[in-house]
């Protein structure tokens, strides 16, 4: 798998495989992704969320379980992003 990492604070560009980890007030993070599930013989990809659930006590953490979530989606490229300190991501461009 390819991992692109994206400046801090940068949204991923529209329609990628992605991953967003965001740092809450806490200090806890955040693990939300979107990708196209491709494993096997398909003959069309399908759109798969991972959205809320558990935190992560950093930033490694929650890029590990990611980058995990992701390879068992088989994606071939994957791009990170990450917030500025606890600002919200923006949105894709």
């Amino acid at each position: 798998m390819q991992i692109v990492k994206l400046p801090a604070g940068e949204a991923p560009p529209p329609d990628t495989d992605c991953i967003r980890i965001q740092q809450r007030d806490d200090g806890r993070f955040l693990l939300e992704g979107s990708v196209l599930f491709r494993c096997g013989d398909v003959d069309s990809a399908e759109s798969v969320s991972l959205v809320g659930g558990d935190t992560y006590a950093s930033y490694d953490d929650a890029e590990a379980a990611g980058l995990a979530w992701a390879d068992d989606h088989c994606v071939e490229t994957l791009h990170v992003a990450r917030s500025a300190g606890s600002e919200p991501l923006p949105d894709a461009a």
